[in-house]
């Protein structure tokens, strides 16, 4: 049975606070987007989408996209595969969007691209999935070049997750993940890479997402007894097994990864069991963007939370603009072919924010070429539409706050990876 969907967000026209509202010519340009504003992801998705908000007020700030007021068109995949490709369905068939801004789970981002946009050729550029997955489908030609991702892949951060975890002094971890391309696919790349290392794994247990117990998973993960448990979820059901962990002795200290980097889970786990935490997500490298970025979004949101993927959803929507722009086309495989070219090392230096985006769409009427350097950093696309970043050390404060902690660098998870 069809679930009913969520049309939660429309246009996004005006600035308000980030400046006067410009003149546009009669048309509208609509993208689309599908992000998790409720279901297990929705407590992070909520936030995330802000930042694809604000990159399209800052797009509209600028003078919209080829002279059209640029909007953008929200709906909720409830963290489920099945009601996210009903939404891409709709925004692909129904509105015709040449590009979709989402989804933010691995699970529904895969879904939605083989069902929907690959078939349909319609550019997909997720912020926020980053499942190993998508690039073996890309190297298997089934993602026809549509599929883009201004966050790095698992390949990455399970790299970074096993570094973190033997700086701290830890030699035996289980690992418990969810079912689904992003926690098979960090599990797999984290295992591995702990492995060389000279780590050992006690057990790698798999659970399935909305179950009312994880007491068995528990169970089999604490024997033999680890040094540390690597939870692999988001905060819904990360909740019930971080609490079901500690409620049956386990050690409590954990390895938490980007799905779990949430203020609101470690409250509901409880301030008091979180003190010794580990955590990674994909962070960023500091320019000029990220700093507009951050004061941008305070001002218009009120404040920027800790945790991953909200200035990758910025940097997705302007990107999508700006091939726009570049190509002087709405048309999908315009946009496609034009995303390179925005980030052209060669080019000038553009950069987060309405008077740099200006600036770009005077550069790009003249036929010049441009790097977006966004809040993310650079964004270098490869052939299977990936990136490299760093990854962001997270952990919890004595006063029970998530922050950041330090960075491993891309440079060094490149060395970590040559060593093998």
């Amino acid at each position: 049975m069809s679930k009913r969907l969520a049309i939660v967000g429309a246009a996004l026209g005006a600035v308000g606070a980030l400046g006067c509202t410009p003149a546009f010519a009669a048309c509208t340009t609509t993208v689309g987007a599908v992000m998790s504003l409720t279901g297990s992801l929705g407590v992070l998705g909520q936030q995330i989408a802000k930042g694809a908000e604000l990159g399209v007020a800052d797009l509209n700030g600028a003078g919209g996209v080829n002279g059209c007021e640029m909007k953008l068109s929200l709906l909720d995949d409830q963290t489920s595969p099945s009601v996210g490709v009903d939404a891409a369905k709709k925004l692909v068939d129904v509105q015709q969007v040449p590009a979709i801004v989402g989804a933010l789970s691995s699970g529904v981002s895969a879904a939605i691209l083989t069902s929907v946009t690959a078939p349909s050729k319609v550019v997909q550029i997720s912020p926020a999935s980053t499942s190993p997955t998508f690039t073996e489908l890309a190297e298997q030609g089934k993602t026809g070049g549509y599929w883009f991702r201004t966050t790095p892949s698992d390949a990455l951060q399970g790299v970074a997750m096993a570094k973190v975890a033997k700086d701290a002094g830890i030699k035996r971890v289980a690992v418990m993940y969810l079912n689904n391309p992003y926690g098979q696919g960090l599990s797999k790349e984290f295992t591995a890479a702990f492995t060389r290392l000279g780590g050992t794994v006690t057990e790698n247990v798999v659970y399935n997402p909305s179950q009312p117990s994880y007491r068995a998973e528990v169970g089999k993960a604490s024997s033999p007894a680890p040094d540390a448990l690597f939870l692999v979820g988001y905060p819904g059901d990360g909740t019930t097994i971080a609490r079901e962990w500690i409620a049956a002795g386990g050690p409590q200290k954990f390895l938490l990864p980007d799905g779990l980097e949430s203020q609101d889970f470690v409250n509901d786990v409880g301030v008091q069991y979180m003190k010794n935490v580990q955590g990674t997500a994909p962070g960023s490298d500091k320019t000029p963007s990220l700093a507009t970025f951050q004061s941008e979004f305070q001002t218009k949101f009120g404040s920027l939370p800790t945790q991953a993927y909200i200035p990758n959803a910025y940097d997705a929507t302007v990107l999508i603009g700006l091939a726009m722009e570049q190509s002087k086309s709405n048309q999908a495989s315009a946009v496609r072919d034009a995303l390179r070219k925005v980030t052209d090392p060669k080019g000038e230096k553009i950069y987060a924010g309405v008077a740099e985006l200006k600036k770009a769409a005077l550069l790009l009427a003249q036929g010049k070429a441009i790097q977006y350097i966004g809040a993310t950093g650079p964004l270098q696309f490869d052939r299977n539409g990936d990136i490299a970043a760093p990854m962001q050390v997270w952990s919890v404060s004595a006063q029970g706050k998530v922050e950041p902690t330090g960075m491993v660098t891309v440079s060094q998870i490149d060395a970590m990876r040559l060593a093998t």
